[in-house]
C-alpha cells in the first residue's frame, strides 16, 4: 500500500475556489480503481493551509491516478490559487502491522 501527502497553502483570496477544486478531486479520486482512501485536512492554525492524504493499493493505481485527465485538469488549476506551486508532495510505502 502507498500513501501520498500533498501540502499547499491557498492564496487568501482564492481559498474558497481552491476548496471547491479539492472537493472535486477528492470525490473523483475516491471512485478510482485502487484508491483506498482520500481526504483533505485544513490546518486549525491557518485555514489557508491544506493537506491531501491518499492511500493506494499499488504504484500502478497511483500512476493511473496521476495520468488521468481529471487529475491533470484540476491540479493544473491549483497553480494560480496557491502561494507556492507545485505543492510539497511525499510518497510513503505503508507497512501494516497487527500489534495493536
Amino acid at each position: 500500500m502507498l500513501m501520498t501527502t500533498a501540502k499547499f497553502e491557498a492564496l487568501p483570496e482564492s481559498r474558497t475556489t481552491l476548496l471547491e477544486l479539492v472537493r472535486v478531486l477528492v470525490k473523483r479520486s475516491r471512485s478510482e480503481v485502487g484508491c483506498l482512501e482520500c481526504d483533505c485536512y485544513q490546518d486549525i492554525m491557518g485555514a489557508d493551509r491544506l493537506l491531501i492524504v491518499s492511500y493506494w493499493t499499488d504504484r500502478q493505481a497511483l500512476e493511473q491516478h496521476y495520468e488521468s485527465g481529471c487529475f491533470k485538469e484540476l491540479v493544473g488549476q491549483f497553480t494560480t490559487l496557491v502561494i507556492d506551486a507545485p505543492p510539497s508532495v511525499s510518497l510513503y510505502d505503508v507497512v501494516e502491522i497487527d500489534r495493536f
